[in-house]
């Protein structure tokens, strides 16, 4: 029994670093082709939506756990509140730089989340995972 778990755990592993080295091929491919064709669009859009794919593709063994009892599924709107908009902030900080606002008067920090692209590659994992382990079941 205990070979067949670390098969599955071995196969997960394979997956999601599959996964992840490919992304990260196609994110590169998307960036040579923006410094081709000046379309930064893709890359800008890519950057934001494969972490949080990802991440919620991470959460996947604890989907299991929900598949009991549907009709009592609840989702915890303070775990997402406390984990998942903060980081879902910091995964749009590069949008903000397209706004008229001067984020560095407002924000003190804020030379720290421009260009960080492993802060970001983080925070829309953190974002992706919160998004389905935030759906609980309800307590009668």
């Amino acid at each position: 029994m205990k070979n067949r778990s670390t098969l599955r755990y071995f196969i997960y592993l394979l997956f999601f670093g599959a996964l992840l080295l490919g992304g990260f091929k196609i994110e590169s491919n998307l960036k040579v082709q923006a410094e081709e064709n000046f379309l930064l669009t893709p890359v800008f859009y890519y950057s934001i939506f494969f972490p949080v794919i990802y991440g919620a593709l991470l959460a996947i063994p604890f989907i299991p756990r929900l598949s009991k009892d549907r009709k009592n599924l609840k989702y915890n709107w303070r775990k997402f509140s406390i984990f998942g908009i903060p980081s879902l902030l910091v995964l749009l900080f590069p949008a903000y730089y397209f706004t008229l606002l001067s984020w560095g008067d407002f924000i003190g920090f804020a030379n720290i989340l421009f260009g960080n692209e492993r802060l970001h590659f983080f925070s829309g994992i953190i974002l992706g995972f919160t998004i389905i382990y935030s759906i609980e079941y309800k307590e009668e």
